[in-house]
């Protein structure tokens, strides 16, 4: 378990994509601590530096290397392929060592490999229940769940044990669809989750750590 994760005069770039929005993007240096167990709203424009930030504190960076400074995971200096490892990106089809996206399982088959890949100790149904999976959509092909995908793939990768759950940019539409019962399983298991937005309010809602990117500057609250 992650318990802390530490960027130090800390700046890169990433191609951010998810399935509504793509951008490249980079961001002011950042110095910051991120503590498991906490939501982090990451707040800017759309293309002003927060999923940026998310992507490459995930490893999505364009180098191997960072561009400035350093990632450290309690205490032990990092690199991106490390940090990929240990991150999960919400919204996404494809899980490492499960399947791409030519190979598209359903639900149940993802949750099932990933849990004799991390040897967890849950089995599909206990994920299932507790990400409140639908019987509708749980046998069905990836391709065919839906706005449900949010939620089986943070089961998927928390079955697979990830520590970090980046979601993608979010907007005053989506952001309200964020499960907030989902949230709190994943600071109970003590994973750090981070959320890029505009919607500064909103996200002050449901996480205690905002960091903001504006004119320039990193204001830390």
């Amino acid at each position: 378990m992650i318990k802390h994760l530490i960027c130090k005069d800390f700046q890169d770039i990433a191609n951010c994509k998810s399935n509504l929005f793509q951008c490249r993007e980079s961001f002011a240096q950042v110095n910051y601590d991120f503590k498991c167990g906490n939501v982090y709203g990451i707040v800017s424009d759309f293309g002003c530096g927060s999923w940026g930030l998310v992507n490459c504190v995930g490893g999505r960076t364009e180098s191997e290397q960072w561009l400035t400074g350093m990632v450290s995971v309690d205490n032990v200096v990092v690199t991106p392929k490390e940090m990929r490892d240990y991150s999960a990106f919400v919204g996404e089809k494809a899980y490492a060592g499960i399947n791409d996206l030519c190979e598209q399982l359903s639900a149940r088959e993802c949750i099932e490999k990933a849990l004799k890949i991390s040897n967890q100790p849950f089995n599909v149904s206990d994920i299932k229940n507790m990400f409140n999976l639908s019987d509708e959509r749980f046998e069905r092909n990836l391709e065919y769940v839906s706005g449900e995908i949010n939620r089986i793939s943070i089961a998927v990768n928390f079955a697979l044990g990830k520590e970090i759950f980046c979601f993608p940019w979010l907007n005053e539409h989506e952001i309200i669809n964020i499960p907030i019962s989902i949230l709190n399983i994943l600071k109970k298991h003590n994973k750090i989750i981070l959320i890029p937005t505009s919607q500064k309010n909103y996200v002050k809602k449901i996480s205690k750590h905002i960091i903001v990117f504006k004119c320039g500057k990193v204001i830390y609250k």
